[in-house]
């Protein structure tokens, strides 16, 4: 893996945020649902590259994994999957984005500032880790 670092730090992150951001909505007893979509898009990622990097030893680089048909497997699924994160990852910061520019707009939605605002964070944290993990051959 390329950018080990970024990704462990991504983790990190990702584990307090989701800590954060379920504590702020017991606390303002926001609707358990809608907190659990907001986070739907970091957490597919962070889950994703779980399974394919540390727990499939996968690799971003072929030439790393060409040893192993499981390690080319990985490196495929990865490629795969790595257009598909992207997009995603871009469209979850943009929707949140709005999310966050209409809660600010409308009285009763601003209880929902806080979380918008966090999920484009690490909607944008999400993409740069993707980013980062470029699928090279």
């Amino acid at each position: 893996m390329e950018s080990s670092t970024i990704f462990f730090a991504y983790l990190a992150i990702w584990c307090v945020y989701l800590v954060v951001v379920y504590a702020f909505g017991r606390h303002r007893r926001l609707h358990l649902g809608i907190l659990s979509i907001s986070h739907l898009v970091p957490s597919a990622v962070a889950i994703i590259m779980i399974c394919i990097f540390l727990i499939g030893g996968g690799v971003t680089v072929a030439q790393y994994a060409a040893e192993s048909e499981s390690g080319i497997d990985m490196w495929s699924l990865w490629a795969d999957l790595w257009p598909v994160l992207l997009f995603f990852s871009a469209a979850s910061g943009i929707v949140h984005l709005v999310w966050a520019f209409v809660a600010c707009m409308k009285k009763n939605q601003r209880k929902w500032i806080p979380v918008a605002i966090a999920t484009v964070l690490m909607s944008v944290f999400a993409l740069y880790t993707v980013l980062c993990n470029f699928p090279d051959a």
